[in-house]
């Protein structure tokens, strides 16, 4: 009974922290029997509504290989017609990931279908007909004490391993889940659909996506927009120094507020202090460290969760380990939204060769919390013989782009690393960046200005920041809506009675 109250309220937190997502259910994509004569490269195609948007739902057949007699994925596809009689070029979304859908059909973007077919196209490995998704990885990632250890990067490892040889054995080449292959399904996708030129736009490990479609066939790109892009080199790897620096940054906001200095003098040693003495548990909860870390990283995606991490910590400095205690159970329900087989043939496709051992590089003792997501995504490497074919030395290294890019992200200090390490190489780049917002607050917080943005630069290549509300000192609001320690305690009472 515990376990199903605890649930409960986790899905309806779940909501309120990753976001809610409508996938690609109950919808008229074309059954079994009309793909029964459809060959690589057809695309089947059902009309359909979403909202009150004329719709296309589709399959289009792929191939694993580019190899004779390769096997055949069938791959979902959404068109979204525009209302506009003569739309302009067509904008194909990419999802955040790796190990995540790229069919997502809820908030319907309206400001862009003024003037524009939308398109998804499924992400092989996670959607359609082959799957790698490996329920054993996810229960060594959520029963795994200390997981990022040595000894936990090695069983991850072990288990990375079994489920490539499990897969194997299902007539699955795992070398062909890569980001090239998913950016060839694109553009199968765009040839199938009778576009002549598309426009792109892709957030996080979508923003990977899109600048190697922008390498690899620039011709068929009109613009794109990045979104907290990654780049698909060694993607996923954040050093602790630049974790520790957005923390060390928060701190300094922090310390500005005499309401918040009434809490905490100094809300990084709070961290490094709590993080020390942590209980084995509350209530029954077990609170593993490596779990609370995960969860304070993940934390840092939003102004919202950043105030509750940090509220919680707080308590736990005073005695009341239940905020942590939930962010620790929590995670297990996390690590259940991804696909982890997906997850690593996606990552260590992007294996650039400069980095020799990835555990000793994302280690850092001196460390605030590391970089617990980069730890375990590239630490179980060099204890996995998971098959990956090399990326060509043209993705393993930035090159020259003279398509149009608006890359976008939520501080100054990443738009600057992205300024000197990439715009020089992008003819036709341009960055802007707003302040002090988290991974996932770009275009969430200030919406009406983001949708203005987005409109007139796929409209017409204009970069308009007029609606951008600007403020001389872009603070955050370290008071969380909802403290993570009243959730834990309202479960409680709940499994009480």
């Amino acid at each position: 009974m515990k376990e199903v109250l605890l649930k409960r309220v986790v899905i309806l937190f779940i909501i309120g922290f990753i976001g809610h997502v409508t996938l690609a259910q109950d919808h008229p994509f074309p059954t079994k029997e009309q793909l029964t004569e459809a060959r690589a490269g057809d695309l089947v195609l059902n009309a359909g509504l979403l909202g009150d948007y004329k719709t296309d739902f589709g399959t289009l057949i792929v191939t694993e290989s580019e190899e004779k007699n390769s096997n055949k994925i069938e791959l979902p596809v959404v068109r979204i017609h525009s209302k506009n009689q003569n739309p302009a070029y067509p904008v194909f979304f990419f999802e955040g990931g790796p190990g995540g859908t790229n069919i997502k059909l809820d908030n319907l973007p309206d400001w862009l279908l003024e003037n524009h077919d939308i398109v998804r196209v499924g992400y092989r490995g996670v959607d359609g007909s082959v799957s790698l998704n490996a329920p054993e990885i996810n229960d060594v990632i959520k029963n795994t004490n200390n997981l990022l250890s040595t000894e936990g990067l090695k069983s991850f490892g072990s288990k990375m391993s079994e489920v490539a040889r499990k897969l194997g054995n299902t007539g699955i080449d795992l070398e062909e889940y890569n980001i090239i292959n998913v950016v060839n399904d694109m553009e199968k996708a765009r040839k199938a659909l009778g576009y002549k030129k598309i426009s792109l736009s892709g957030g996080s490990y979508g923003g990977a996506v899109v600048y190697t479609y922008c390498v690899l066939f620039p011709k068929s790109i009109q613009r794109a927009l990045l979104t907290e892009a990654a780049f698909p080199f060694d993607m996923a790897l954040v050093k602790p120094s630049s974790i520790d620096a957005t923390l060390n940054h928060l701190n300094e906001l922090w310390k500005q507020n005499s309401e918040c200095l009434s809490r905490s003098k100094d809300i990084v040693q709070t961290i490094r202090n709590v993080l020390k003495t942590l209980p084995q548990s509350w209530n029954g909860i077990n609170i593993d460290p490596d779990k609370i870390r995960f969860m304070t990283y993940f934390g840092l995606y939003t102004q919202k969760t950043i105030a509750q991490v940090f509220d919680a910590f707080i308590a736990a400095e005073n005695g009341d380990y239940s905020g942590l205690a939930f962010m620790s159970y929590f995670w297990n329900n996390v690590v259940d939204m991804f696909n982890w087989g997906d997850m690593g043939a996606k990552t260590y496709c992007t294996e650039t060769g400069k980095i020799s051992d990835y555990e000793k590089e994302l280690n850092s003792e001196n460390s605030i919390i590391g970089s617990p997501l980069s730890l375990l995504a590239w630490g179980p490497r060099k204890y996995t013989d998971w098959p990956v074919k090399p990326a060509p030395k043209v993705l393993r290294e930035i090159r020259p782009i003279d398509v149009e890019l608006l890359m976008v992200y939520g501080t100054k200090e990443s738009a600057e690393s992205v300024k000197r390490d990439y715009l020089p190489f992008f003819e036709n780049g341009h960055i802007v960046n707003y302040e002090n917002l988290g991974h996932q607050d770009v275009g969430a917080l200030q919406p009406e200005a983001s949708r203005q943005l987005e409109k007139m630069y796929f409209l017409n290549g204009s970069v308009d920041t007029s609606r951008f509300i600007k403020t001389e000192s872009a603070q955050i609001n370290f008071v969380p809506e909802q403290r993570f320690q009243d959730i834990a305690k309202s479960m409680m009472k709940q499994n009480e009675k």
